[in-house]
């Protein structure tokens, strides 16, 4: 076995930029493990011993049918994999408080919130517009002393956001075995005491927490809302993300159903946060 990766470049239409995150959905289910996000498409790496064009092939048919993408691909020796990371990672800077950098960056002691990460997936590290927005909403609550929920928490970085500013306990989930091993690794070099846990919400039941965010897809978040509910205390704060903004009614309606009343949302590139409140 070498430690050679494949890249794979895709190039999406130009109508149609939210292909790139169900392609990147897809993708991460059958091996791989990082992402770069390019105004064209994206690219999307993995070792080559794992992979497979047809069974890539297969898992994307449903999407080649019915939309537009093309795809080329390439070697790339295991000597030069952190150069490509060090020059398709660049840092993150949210709302000039929050530095989100790798470890192969300096640190900029002008943030007040510094994070540090050891990428794996673009997705998860603020690049991406849901983890941006939640992480500009999560700058305007007061977490001091809370109890916080990070349900599909990718690379940890909301976790880790909400460590820094104070919260008494941390609980992050993934159900996805590479991202709870990252945000297990990041937790450890942000040194944040909390628990990370590779499951779904069935491992919330009997917990309750003061602040939840779910950063997953609509779906998710439609079929779990019974159980985010019930573990989120009276008068508490659940944050939403994953989902495009004509999807906000369909969470409307599910949040209403089980105890949370609308605050706000805010929209990026039609991607959505939006903001709850259970009902004392």
């Amino acid at each position: 076995m070498n430690g050679n990766f494949i890249a794979v470049h895709f190039t999406v239409g130009a109508a149609q930029e939210f292909l790139s995150d169900l392609l990147m959905n897809e993708l991460a289910a059958i091996g791989f493990d990082s992402f770069d996000a390019n105004e064209t498409g994206f690219s999307a790496f993995i070792p080559e011993h794992l992979f497979k064009e047809e069974i890539m092939q297969e898992q994307l048919a449903a999407y080649a049918a019915d939309f537009e993408f093309t795809y080329t691909m390439q070697i790339i020796p295991y000597q030069n994999w952190n150069e490509v990371w060090e020059s398709n990672f660049p840092p993150v800077i949210v709302s000039e408080q929050v530095y989100i950098f790798a470890n192969f960056h300096p640190a900029e002691p002008q943030y007040p919130y510094q994070i540090k990460m050891h990428p794996k997936m673009a997705f998860g590290t603020g690049h991406h517009e849901t983890t941006l927005q939640m992480a500009e909403q999560l700058l305007g609550l007061s977490v001091e002393g809370l109890s916080v929920l990070d349900m599909g928490c990718g690379t940890g970085v909301l976790a880790i956001l909400a460590n820094l500013k104070g919260a008494k306990s941390i609980l992050a989930i993934d159900n996805d075995p590479i991202a709870s091993n990252s945000a297990t690794e990041n937790f450890e070099i942000n040194e944040v005491i909390g628990e990370v846990i590779c499951g779904d919400a069935k491992d919330i039941k009997g917990l309750s927490f003061d602040l939840i965010l779910a950063n997953i897809n609509r779906n998710i978040l439609i079929n779990d809302m019974a159980a985010y509910a019930a573990s989120l205390v009276a008068g508490g704060t659940i944050l939403f993300s994953g989902f495009y903004e004509e999807d906000l009614s369909f969470i409307k309606q599910a949040a209403s159903e089980n105890g949370l009343i609308y605050q706000m949302h805010s929209a990026k590139n039609n991607w959505v946060v939006a903001k709850f409140k259970k009902a004392i």
